[in-house]
């Protein structure tokens, strides 16, 4: 073989590995930024932060569960976690050394393609490590705190559950994300004593933390049955829907760190889906959280409006305390008349969602916590008032704004309702039975044990006969 013939194969060879190298170098890149946008959709980053360094506290009926690190560091995260390892986690609830609870929503994630955990598992092992554990550690008290105890939970809930079936392309892509990346029912679905999620009440909406996770069946009074496409897929997009309708607590962070970066085909599946399950009505609300179209008011806010109104307002006599309330701690904001200022993200409070349902909650949370810089789409941070206001007059701004902006005719929440609204969720009666039992239980033992030896005790000792 000549020199020439040498170097020619050589040089094939040499171009042969390199295109090699630059196909996978793409395909890799193509898997991370599909890991990217699985991470998003499934809303990792909502819990785990954008840093995947954990942290994220979930308020429960049993104490505090916290979210995990996950990013790739080998001491306080995942760094060794291989694929499959990643699977369990996300399938059954199980890493390498310990068992999750179902916070981590595996319930919904079991549903998700190899070819999704695939990617996500090449993008989490690609992001930068934290190597630091988070502030706080999950605090659960006796016997919740023995993980080995999920085993019973995972054998009586996370089977094959009876959920919509769907065979058009784009309802199918919908419901996948519903199911099982977006996790939906993980909060909207009500849960049963034991937190086991209720099929029968299909995303019927459940308390989530102090936070209402609303219907989201295409229900005409309590559920998305008023709204229109767009406007799932805006409210999706930036937390804002129309003007009437706005994102806060925990679906603002998800809004955030989740479904605000998914493509519009996605969110148009999630819409289309959501508008095709069966209908539920709760039988709580007594109008459609939101109007319909045609009997929408748009808001119209003009330069130097509010202040021209607040002078007026400022300048009679007569104001009760309900308005004096308003007119001192949210008129600057959203207008004397309610109108809000919606170019600078101020919304409206005029047939506002938050003040026609029949569940306070929510505004209760918003006027007690407010909204931080950031949670949504351009939208100012709201101051919250719990540590300004007494709990009576939240329950009577409450009470103002719900008469005065949001249709309805009668509104008579108390400091009470206040309380009971921020205040943590009671453990239900069958898990309080159990813990009472798991705590009898090793007490009857050792009083059991106690008895056993002062009888064996007895027995051997001598009797005035004896020696």
């Amino acid at each position: 073989m000549t020199s020439r013939r040498l170097l020619s194969r050589l040089g094939a060879s040499v171009g042969a590995i390199l295109l090699a190298g630059a196909v996978l170098a793409d395909t890799a890149a193509l898997q991370i930024e599909r890991g990217a946008y699985v991470a998003r959709a499934s809303g990792c980053l909502s819990c785990h932060g954008e840093d995947l360094s954990g942290g994220y506290r979930v308020e429960t009926p049993m104490g505090t569960i916290v979210a995990s690190n996950i990013s790739p560091s080998r001491t306080h995260g995942i760094g060794g976690y291989a694929r499959d390892d990643l699977a369990h986690v996300l399938r059954r609830g199980v890493a390498p050394d310990r068992r999750l609870y179902p916070a981590m929503p595996y319930a919904s994630y079991r549903g998700m393609t190899d070819a999704d955990i695939d990617a996500l598992h090449v993008w989490l092992q690609d992001q930068d490590p934290v190597d630091t554990a988070p502030d706080h550690a999950t605090e659960l008290p006796f016997p919740f705190n023995i993980r080995e105890g999920v085993v019973a939970w995972n054998w009586l809930f996370p089977g094959e559950r009876d959920l919509p079936r769907v065979d058009d392309p784009v309802l199918r892509r919908g419901a996948y994300l519903v199911d099982h990346l977006g996790h939906c029912g993980a909060c909207h679905t009500p849960r049963n004593a034991f937190f086991g999620m209720r099929d029968d009440r299909y995303l019927a909406g459940e308390e989530v933390d102090g936070w209402l996770a609303p219907n989201l069946t295409p229900d005409p009074v309590a559920g998305l049955g008023a709204w229109e496409t767009q406007d799932i897929i805006d409210y999706l997009r930036t937390g804002h829907a129309d003007n009437v309708v706005q994102a806060a607590g925990p679906m603002a962070q998800f809004v955030q760190h989740g479904t605000r970066h998914l493509d519009d085909a996605d969110l148009a599946a999630i819409a289309a889906y959501l508008e095709t399950i069966p209908a539920i009505d709760t039988g709580r609300q007594d109008m459609p959280v939101i109007p319909p179209v045609g009997e929408r008011i748009q808001p119209r806010h003009l330069y130097g409006q509010i202040r021209a109104e607040m002078t007026e307002a400022r300048g009679r006599s007569d104001p009760a305390e309900p308005e004096l309330l308003y007119l001192d701690h949210c008129a600057a904001c959203h207008g004397v008349s309610g109108e809000g200022q919606p170019q600078a993200y101020y919304p409206p409070l005029v047939q506002n969602a938050a003040l026609r349902r029949a569940e306070p909650g929510n505004l209760l949370q918003v006027l007690a916590h407010g909204v931080p810089a950031g949670k949504l789409y351009r939208a100012p941070a709201m101051p919250g008032f719990v540590d300004e206001l007494s709990h009576h007059q939240i329950a009577t701004l409450a009470n103002y704004t719900r008469t005065t902006f949001g249709d309805r005719q009668v509104s008579n929440l108390t400091a009470a309702d206040v309380e009971r609204a921020l205040a943590p969720d009671d453990m239900p009666l069958p898990l309080r039975t159990l813990q009472v039992l798991a705590w009898a239980a090793p007490i009857g033992v050792l009083a059991g044990l106690s008895l056993i030896i002062w009888w064996l005790a007895r027995r051997r000792r001598p009797g005035p006969q004896e020696g």
